[in-house]
């Protein structure tokens, strides 16, 4: 694939990390950050979306922020919602404008529309490292991470590249795919009533826009919105970016439980993060 080479193996340092990158295209100039610091953030990109830092019991994931400042330490983030649920599956596949379908090609040609002539899928590229995926017909349960894309109009058709091959081949006009934005992408505090999957916490207030580690496991200071005694779950969902003991699910999701026992509205307590290990 045009000497596409993937970039999937762990790196150890010194200051006890290990770094999992995702198979993705290497990139020299988001790669060079060493040591890790989990508690910094940075106006550029150093690693690759959704990286996985490791330390002993403790967890991470590179994240990029929204286009807000958080100022408040120990939010549960979720990732972003949907930008439209025209983008979310039935988009159909027209005749391919790159390769031709087969099993090994890496290119898809969706019909654009304008529900979704929105960001991501507005612009060429902003909706790189995000997920395309067959929801129905020819090679249904098919998902691959977008390499690249060019910009999705009110009308017409746009090409969507991807890292690795389809192995189904997809077939014009039976074939309907979904879009996904990165789920470590524009990441916002997580609603209540979540609206995306939660993705961590942040253990540093935050600067719009920037990227940052946000803790996904093991002990991690997290506000509590009421008490979580020791042996309940605590629950995103039930209030905004805080967590709540588990009663009954709803929207709720389970994001670990007490080391020490939540105490009371907008104090932190210590959770063990069972978002990601």
């Amino acid at each position: 694939m045009d000497g596409y080479k993937a970039y999937r193996h762990q790196v150890f340092n010194e200051s006890g990390f290990i770094l999992m990158y995702p198979g993705i295209d290497p990139d020299d100039s988001i790669l060079q950050s060493f040591p890790p610091d989990p508690l910094t953030q940075s106006i550029t990109q150093q690693f690759p979306l959704g990286t996985k830092l490791i330390q002993g019991e403790r967890v991470w994931r590179y994240t990029k922020n929204a286009a807000n400042a958080i100022t408040v330490v120990g939010n549960i983030f979720q990732s972003a919602a949907s930008v439209n649920v025209g983008a979310d599956y039935d988009i159909v596949v027209a005749a391919s404008e790159g390769e031709t379908y087969a099993i090994g090609s890496h290119d898809i040609t969706l019909t654009s529309h304008g529900d979704y002539d929105l960001d991501p899928w507005a612009t060429a590229d902003a909706g790189k490292e995000g997920y395309v995926y067959v929801n129905g017909g020819t090679g249904i349960g098919q998902c691959r991470k977008i390499k690249a894309h060019e910009a999705a109009a009110t009308t017409g058709t746009f090409i969507v590249t991807v890292y690795e091959p389809w192995k189904v081949a997809i077939i014009a006009g039976d074939s309907e795919c979904g879009l996904a934005e990165n789920p470590y992408k524009n990441v916002v505090v997580a609603a209540a009533g979540l609206t995306a999957p939660p993705i961590g916490v942040n253990t540093i207030a935050l600067t719009a826009s920037y990227y940052f580690w946000a803790q996904s496991g093991g002990p991690c200071a997290v506000t509590a919105h009421a008490a979580i005694a020791h042996g309940v779950y605590a629950v995103v969902g039930t209030t905004s970016g805080e967590a709540d003991p588990f009663s009954a699910f709803t929207t709720e999701h389970i994001i670990g439980m007490p080391i020490t026992a939540g105490i009371k509205d907008n104090d932190a307590f210590l959770c063990f993060l069972t978002l990601d290990r």
